[in-house]
């Protein structure tokens, strides 16, 4: 979630004023000797006194619950919901729970909702809201769950480490546990459940661990929502027959409920997949009673009629309660939700000289001035994926500058204000050639106005004059200049220039006005990865090698279970290769092929940084290897894999970074650029 300050913070519920609801007297009751009665339609502050005796007074202050309504477009990025109203609600629900005896998932279908309105807070700019919620309150969701057996992680929306935790793809908590290591075969597996985008975002950042790197870099992606788009209940035909009206009373005696609570039970209207609980066993039908929560429902004008629609209603469990922290809520909004371009957009404050002063977020070198971020002659980014000094992941050897490229769509944004200029344009070069200028459009930008959302988007005049949008005008977000949407591997060139329309519309260059140009370097070109060679042996037998086919299906027949051992040539390219790995592989339970680097049997000491390597210098950009592995005897058959990951030097210039230093923040390792294929050997 963006980090910076709102420019139209958003309102929030004062705690000085909060009323006690029904609902909350009768828990303060159920603390002190004080009649819910007496406490009802009060505010908070005004008793608060008369309670401390009885009460821990932590509980009589407020604690902030903030989050985020954003929209998911169609390549799954999510994109702010500016100016929203959201409603928090108190609420008691009951549900039916199904927790198919085959599957690890649980689906709920409410039977029962009671609410109270607890809060009424807007969203800002950035779609961010936070309002303030009685610590009592708080206390009470989370004893709830804690006195329940299963109760506190069955009873939340799953985290993408909460899926790959009970998949065992990574271990479950311990004591200890340690840093979560993202290699390749954590991915392979993580892959079979969790969708593409989501890969992606781990990919970036599942690099070789060294001394000092951030644990954010890998603990927001694996915070995310394991399924953010709710899935349909796989409901069996024996399934949809228990639900159905004629069973209803036998399903409520099952269940051990009234048959007549069940009346508004819709089998349509199941929330889902939340992990079951693995403790104790589980039916595959049970009632979940009087659960006390938070839910939100949230409204914007979508059509400027001064009327705001319901873009998002009522979830289920989006606040994960925990014992040490509440993180941020998500709440995505349906289709018709307004969303803004981005938030991820650093605010330039007040407008100088004009002037392309970022790429998305990412600082550019402007004119001569120095800048240790960028190098305005060449292109390069100069702090992100750092070469290494010997190559080898993980030491945390790195050496400055980088030479990363930009990749990926982003904004020029900066200043585009000049007395007596209406419009401008913006210049554009590939590799030194002829002069064109950008024409994407960008929007919408926002405001309320007299409390109807008002949107604009902006698209270039005669395919390349954009109108000048004064900060004074009020519209969010502000210092946009122009998309840029760019691939392959070429420096750009950009510059802006001014113009000043005529009474007539047409629009005439301002001489003299084009501002220094900026160079940027962007390269969205995969690595290549060649396999070379493929070849087996059995080393107690002969020590000749013996080819396998590298594009079929390679087979190797084994004497009785004697040692195999496997070599593999490849070599890895790129324009700007950041670094490659290896990760041998068995199915299963099986062993995994074993790195030989002692030199046995004839063959070579290996390097450290044999099957792993990152580079040292911006010319190191091709590998080559000769690679030898062993599995030992006895084996057992199946199929063993060698995945190989190879990624470019490439960054998002779109991310968000954070700490008090940017220039810090920035020496981030991600690979948004990369491949990783794969070659199989079958072994009989």
């Amino acid at each position: 979630m963006p980090d910076h300050p709102a420019r139209f913070p958003g309102l929030s519920n004062d705690p000085a004023t909060h009323v006690l609801t029904a609902r909350q007297a009768a828990r303060l009751a159920a603390l002190a000797p004080v009649p819910a009665a007496n406490l009802a339609g009060k505010k908070l502050a005004d008793v608060a006194a008369s309670l401390r005796p009885y009460i821990d007074p932590k509980l009589l202050v407020f604690r902030k619950i903030c989050g985020q309504v954003v929209k998911t477009d169609a390549a799954g990025k999510d994109l702010p919901v500016p100016f929203a109203t959201v409603t928090a609600y108190d609420i008691d629900l009951a549900f039916l729970a199904w927790s198919p005896t085959d599957s690890l998932y649980s689906w709920f279908f409410p039977f029962r909702v009671r609410r109270e309105k607890l809060a009424t807070v807007t969203t800002d700019e950035c779609g961010r809201f936070c309002l303030w919620v009685p610590r009592f309150d708080v206390d009470y969701y989370l004893r709830w769950r804690l006195e329940r057996r299963c109760y506190l992680t069955w009873l939340r929306k799953p985290s993408i480490e909460d899926l790959l935790r009970a998949r065992e793809v990574i271990p479950r908590p311990q004591p200890d546990p340690g840093p979560i290591r993202l290699d390749e075969r954590v991915l392979n597996h993580a892959a079979r459940l969790i969708d593409p985008a989501a890969i992606n975002r781990l990919r970036e950042v599942a690099t070789v661990a060294r001394p000092g790197a951030l644990n954010v870099e890998a603990t927001a992606p694996m915070a995310r929502a394991a399924f953010p788009i709710a899935a349909r209940p796989p409901l069996t035909d024996e399934a949809r027959a228990t639900l159905g009206p004629a069973t209803r009373a036998k399903l409520a005696a099952r269940i051990g409920v009234p048959a007549e609570q069940l009346a508004r039970l819709d089998p349509h209207h199941g929330f889902g997949p939340f992990l079951r609980c693995i403790d104790v066993p589980v039916p595959q039908w049970s009632a979940v009673l009087d659960v006390p929560d938070l839910s939100f429902e949230v409204t914007q004008d979508v059509n400027a009629d001064g009327v705001q629609e319901v873009i998002y209603s009522e979830g289920l469990f989006e606040v994960r309660w925990d014992a040490t922290s509440i993180g941020d809520v998500t709440l995505r909004a349906n289709a018709s939700a307004l969303a803004g371009p981005s938030c991820d957009i650093p605010d330039v404050g007040p407008c100088g000289e004009p002037a392309i002063l970022f790429a998305s977020n990412y600082p550019l070198q402007v004119g001569s001035i120095p800048s240790v971020y960028h190098d305005g002659s060449s292109g390069y980014a100069l702090l992100p994926n750092r070469p290494d000094a010997n190559g080898v992941p993980g030491e945390g050897a790195r050496t400055e500058p980088a030479q990363a490229p930009f990749t990926e769509p982003f904004y020029l944004v900066g200043c585009a204000e000049r007395p007596g200029a209406t419009h401008y344009r913006v210049y554009h070069q590939i590799d030194g050639g002829s002069a064109t200028f950008l024409n994407g459009s960008y929007g919408p930008l926002m405001k309320l106005v007299g409390g109807t959302l008002q949107q604009l988007v902006i698209s270039p005049v005669e395919g390349q004059w954009y109108r000048i949008v004064p900060r004074s005008e009020g519209w969010t977000p502000v210092g946009i200049l122009a998309p840029v949407l760019e691939g392959g591997d070429h420096l750009h060139t950009f510059k802006l220039e001014f113009g000043a329309a005529a009474p007539g519309g047409a629009i005439t260059a301002i001489p003299g006005s084009q501002t220094p140009p900026v160079n940027l370097k962007i390269d969205a070109t995969p690595p290549t990865v060649e396999f070379l060679a493929l070849q087996w042996r059995h080393p107690d037998t002969s020590l000749a090698w013996q080819p396998l086919p590298v594009a079929d299906c390679a087979v190797i027949t084994r004497q009785g279970t004697a040692r195999v051992q496997i070599r593999l040539a490849l070599r890895i390219s790129a324009d700007h290769l950041r670094d490659f790995a290896v990760t041998p592989q068995g199915c299963g339970p099986m062993v995994a092929p074993q790195l030989i680097t002692d030199g046995r049997n004839g063959l070579p000491v290996a390097a450290a940084d044999a099957a792993a390597h990152w580079h040292t210098s911006a010319s190191d950009n091709v590998q080559t290897r000769e690679l030898y592995y062993e599995l030992p005897a006895g084996s057992p058959a199946g199929c063993y894999h060698f995945l190989v990951f190879a990624a470019t030097r490439a960054f998002r210039p779109t991310g968000v970074v954070s700490g008090p230093d940017p220039a810090v923040a920035w020496r981030i390792d991600t690979a948004p650029v990369y491949v990783y294929p794969r070659i199989t050997v079958a072994l009989q």
